[in-house]
């Protein structure tokens, strides 16, 4: 059976972080860490780069509204070219799971959907199987999905990792009694579905978790490039504080194509120096218009040719140089965190710095 676990885990002295190392077959993958998503993976030839996208896991993503979903569903012939599809999305050499992100309603409420999603991703053959709680469904349901799922693997005989992906709530019971069932089913590993947002409670639940199941890898997704945190929307970079609340690896969210005409003006772009997400005046007047970033997107230049072009080739630049910079900088997360000083790099960057002033006291001692 293809196990996955966590090995020579160090943790930081001041923070639920840690540093470990992935094991999957005879991949060795350092964490924490980000890993891409499909419509990154996209973004490479608009953006001009030609390398393929650096990533040891490929989240195959996709958004699910109800029409959709019921094709796949209900449609053999669908429900067999989306795995022919997702079959030949990457390579074989990355470990490959699936992502749904449910819009509109849709979701999994029945066995006989369960049943068909699974031989999805069996018939793609997929490293991972993953089983996603959803909304509107139970915490008993869950459980009861991935008992189902557990005797669906024994009865195909597919011996995969099994990945539950609980989504994140602003109810602090819900979220600790999610996390209670993973743990019943003594899962290696955890999807917690962050749906675009930052849901404090819940991630406490998920560093609880973590203290408790050091061993377990810990992947966040659908992760917003700011955090909204009480009543405001601050710069810092969610994915980069998340080892402190224990996540071991993230990434990016998945959305819809803007309801508004989108601008060059309004893009989000990580920026290295402050580990923020700024916009295209912000790097003007905060950074001399400069990324600081020797990425293949950035090449150590200012920040004209970034945003030359037309707007989804300068979307398309911000998703890659956004992959690439963050998996640069979390090289230095990776230092800290062994060396025991994940806070105090977080204090040395200025976005992160203003975030933990706002959490409560307990969280920075």
């Amino acid at each position: 059976m293809s196990l996955i676990q966590l090995a020579q885990i160090k943790a930081d002295s001041k923070t639920s972080a840690s540093q470990s190392e992935l094991r999957f077959g005879h991949l060795r993958i350092p964490l924490p860490n980000r890993f891409p998503i499909s419509p990154e993976r996209n973004a490479l030839k608009p953006a001009g780069v030609k390398e393929p996208l650096p990533g040891e896991v490929a989240v195959l993503a996709r958004l699910a509204p109800p029409d959709t979903l019921t094709r796949i569903l209900t449609q053999e012939d669908a429900l067999k070219s989306t795995a022919r599809f997702l079959s030949k999305e990457t390579s074989a050499g990355a470990i490959r799971l699936l992502y749904l992100s449910f819009r509109g309603g849709a979701s999994i409420s029945q066995t006989k959907d369960l049943k068909t999603l699974l031989d999805l991703q069996y018939l793609a053959g997929l490293d991972i199987i993953t089983v996603q709680h959803t909304v509107g469904v139970s915490p008993e349901d869950f459980d009861a999905n991935l008992k189902f799922a557990e005797k669906w693997m024994e009865e195909r005989g597919v011996e995969k990792p099994l990945m539950p992906v609980v989504q994140a709530s602003d109810n602090k019971e819900l979220a600790s009694r999610l996390i209670q069932i993973v743990e019943k089913h003594s899962s290696s590993l955890l999807g917690f579905d962050l749906r675009g947002g930052f849901y404090y409670h819940a991630l406490r639940e998920i560093e609880d978790f973590k203290k408790r199941k050091p061993e377990v890898w810990v992947h966040a997704l659908q992760v917003p490039p700011k955090v909204r945190f009480g009543r405001g929307l601050m710069a810092c970079s969610e994915g980069m504080i998340l080892p402190m609340f224990g996540i071991d690896s993230f990434s990016r969210w998945i959305v819809p194509p803007p309801p508004t005409p989108l601008t060059k003006e309004v893009i989000n772009v990580f920026d290295r120096k402050g580990w923020g997400s700024l916009k295209k005046k912000d790097f003007e007047s905060l950074r001399g218009n400069t990324a600081n970033c020797d990425c293949a997107v950035c090449q150590g230049k200012d920040l004209e040719p970034f945003y030359d072009g037309k707007v989804l080739d300068v979307l398309a630049r911000a998703k890659v140089h956004d992959h690439l910079a963050q998996r640069e900088e979390l090289t230095k997360a990776r230092e800290s965190i062994k060396k025991g000083e994940y806070l105090n790099l977080l204090n040395s960057k200025e976005y992160p710095k203003e975030f933990l002033k706002q959490i409560p006291r307990e969280e920075k001692e």
